[in-house]
């Protein structure tokens, strides 16, 4: 007696999984809406399902609670997609690291930073705000200032590495600069409340870290 191919099986399979990626999405996506729009607070599960077009429980077996979904949406925020590829292994921070110039890597630096905080801002602003109230949400919140600091240290190390570092900052203190200029709460103030253009707070961030960074 033969075995029955495997076929079917695989396709099946296939099938399931691209459907449990859609919903996934789905309430991803409904979840970061309902989180800009009305806060973590004020965003349930329910809401969340409704607006995913599924049920409570699908939330939570296809996603996850909610300290996970923000997590998650905020991720996604940062490097403008789902794929599992670290920021620091895109295209983008890879040309960033093979630059020897200060002032292009502040330059590209800058123009990354401006695309990631336009991505970021509205979610960042409700994670500190929830941070307040909520344990789950603040450790995410010091998660973020750790990943704040450690791609500032790493900004600080490619201005050594090519000597355009200021002598009158050692790379403590310049990290401690950086971080303060790498803060997604700037963009939301200046473009989001103060009506700047993305480019002209894009060309004043450069401006601003190569005065503060640079020989």
């Amino acid at each position: 007696m033969s075995a029955s191919p495997p076929t079917k099986r695989t396709y099946r399979s296939g099938i399931r999984a691209r459907r449990a990626e859609a919903t996934r999405r789905a309430i991803l996506t409904a979840a970061s809406d309902l989180f800009a729009a009305h806060g973590y607070a004020g965003t349930s599960i329910d809401s969340i399902a409704e607006a995913a077009g599924v049920s409570r429980s699908t939330v939570f077996t296809a996603a996850g609670g909610k300290p996970w979904l923000l997590k998650t949406a905020y991720d996604q925020a940062l490097i403008g997609d789902d794929l599992t590829v670290p920021l620091a292994e895109r295209p983008e921070s890879q040309h960033l690291q093979s630059l020897d110039d200060g002032t292009e890597i502040i330059t590209e630096y800058a123009d990354l930073l401006a695309r990631i905080m336009a991505r970021v801002s509205t979610l960042y602003d409700v994670i500190r705000i929830a941070a307040d109230t909520d344990p789950d949400v603040a450790r995410l919140w010091a998660d973020i200032g750790r990943q704040r600091r450690e791609g500032a240290q790493q900004i600080v190390a490619f201005l050594t590495t090519t000597d355009a570092l200021t002598p009158r900052l050692t790379p403590d203190r310049a990290a401690d600069v950086i971080t303060i200029y790498n803060d997604p709460g700037l963009h939301r103030h200046l473009v989001g409340d103060r009506n700047w253009s993305p480019e002209d707070f894009r060309h004043w961030l450069a401006r601003a870290l190569g005065n503060e960074l640079l020989t």
